[in-house]
């Protein structure tokens, strides 16, 4: 029992949390549908969409409804890469092709596969800064 009353080292546990501080981001999505879990890995998913008390998960012609809220999938996937343009929108940047103008004060994000999403003043302004 001696093994218990032994000081942590300063080192390890300054190690230890800098690790506890560091937020690793999803690399894969679990949906779990109907009696299967299919596993969406995040570099396929193009945006996703809120839907009431859902998410709807958009990866190339597949579609998937994730019972989540879109704020909670937004914190967990790497900023750098994802992109809140609209409240109800969450793009991808990578699937981003071009901007367009749509009225005065709102633009709309045209994807590669020729998907057309709104993009908001602020989700303009993050977008701006990202890009």
């Amino acid at each position: 029992m001696d093994y218990l009353l032994k000081p942590f080292p300063p080192e390890r546990l300054a190690a230890a949390l800098a690790r506890a501080g560091e937020r690793p981001y999803l690399d894969r999505i679990l949906v779990r549908e109907e009696s299967r879990i299919v596993v969406l890995p995040v570099d396929r998913l193009d945006y996703a969409e809120a839907r009431d008390d859902a998410v709807l998960l958009k990866a190339g012609p597949e579609k998937h409804l994730k019972p989540q809220t879109l704020s909670e999938l937004e914190t967990a996937l790497d900023p750098h890469r994802f992109v809140r343009v609209h409240r109800s929108y969450l793009l991808n940047v990578e699937r981003l092709e071009r901007l367009e103008l749509y009225a005065k004060d709102s633009r709309v994000a045209i994807l590669l596969d020729g998907t057309r999403l709104p993009v908001s003043r602020t989700g303009y302004a993050r977008l701006k800064e990202l890009l």
